[in-house]
């Protein structure tokens, strides 16, 4: 059993037992395995070692299973990460309350080893095959925005998706490379994942279009302050990402589509929301097609800014009305 090699798998469980056990029967399979006592330690672990699988313990001291998986589901970067759950007495309740969380498979204690072994394989290729993730960034991709869109439309609730694209990305390429190019896709996303974690909610769904594209789907009560946060951490650090005499001056000189030399401002970012309380939407192709026409609109405006649609226009963060 050697199809385990390089895959990182958490163990969270109070016996010290049932980790060295568990460590021993995943080891043998190639698997690198870490461990935690607790809710707590092991919610550390998560962030600090990336697992790429976790099998956490339904009953724990300080933070159980289920306020664990909990805290994790509600983290957009979390919400897919496979977890496995073990449980003395798994009864019918438990498995409802943990498919409810989004745990992937439930094993009861006592267990075979060679079962253990099947279930975390098979969980880990299935989530390697799927599609729903962006490569990069490790976000949603197209085919999970769109069931989360639908879903949110079919349940009649009022909500905001917020379309973010990145303006002078391309110059940015065409100087430094994909490789730097790829370092601010990715840090467009820890952007993202903060700006919800500091000021959405709970429920927020994150995903990577692909290229320069996000989306962030959240309540009506926070898209604002989503959208600020996000223009506000952005702009404060994409600098970085420059050399020191670009970043000096405030701008690159790269070409433009027409192959012609010119001066490109720093990257910013243009983000169009659409609020489904005031907009009406019945389908996930009226959010595309209303999605680009603001991306439009903000692209009008130098530096970093939002739109917002209404069903009257378009209202910019200034109030202004745009059709």
């Amino acid at each position: 059993m050697s199809d385990g090699k390089n895959k990182k798998i958490l163990v969270i469980d109070d016996e010290p037992n049932l980790q060295e056990m568990l460590k021993d029967i995943l080891s043998i399979a190639d698997f690198n395995v870490i461990t935690a006592s607790n809710g707590l330690e092991g919610l550390k672990a998560v962030y600090e070692q990336a697992p790429d699988l976790i099998i956490l313990d339904c009953s724990m001291p300080v933070l159980d299973g289920y306020e664990t998986l909990e805290r994790m589901r509600s983290d957009p970067l979390l919400r897919h990460k496979p977890v496995i759950m073990l449980s003395v007495n798994n009864t019918e309740y438990d498995e409802i309350k943990g498919l409810k969380l989004g745990v992937d498979d439930y094993i009861t204690k006592p267990f075979k080893a060679s079962l253990l072994i099947a279930r975390v394989k098979a969980i880990l290729e299935r989530n390697t095959q799927s599609v729903s993730a962006n490569p990069l960034t490790l976000l949603s991709g197209n085919e999970a925005i769109k069931r989360e869109a639908e879903k949110r439309i079919h349940e009649n609730t009022p909500f905001a998706m917020i379309y973010i694209d990145l303006d002078n990305f391309k110059a940015f390429n065409d100087k430094y490379g994909f490789e730097r190019g790829d370092d601010v896709i990715k840090y467009t996303a820890h952007v993202l994942l903060r700006a919800v974690r500091e000021d959405g909610q709970k429920g927020d769904f994150i995903g990577h279009i692909g290229g320069d594209d996000f989306i962030i789907i959240t309540s009506i009560e926070t898209y604002q302050a989503v959208a600020e946060k996000t223009i506000k951490i952005f702009d404060a650090n994409i600098s970085e990402y420059y050399d020191a005499e670009d970043r000096k001056r405030g701008f690159i000189i790269s070409l433009d589509r027409e192959k012609k030399e010119r001066q490109f401002p720093l990257i910013s970012v243009s983000i169009g929301v659409i609020n489904t309380q005031q907009t009406k939407i019945v389908h996930y192709g009226q959010l595309s097609q209303i999605a680009a026409e603001l991306k439009k609109i903000a692209k009008q405006t130098e530096g970093s800014s939002y739109v917002v649609d209404r069903r009257k226009g378009v209202e910019s963060e200034s109030g202004a009305q745009e059709s």
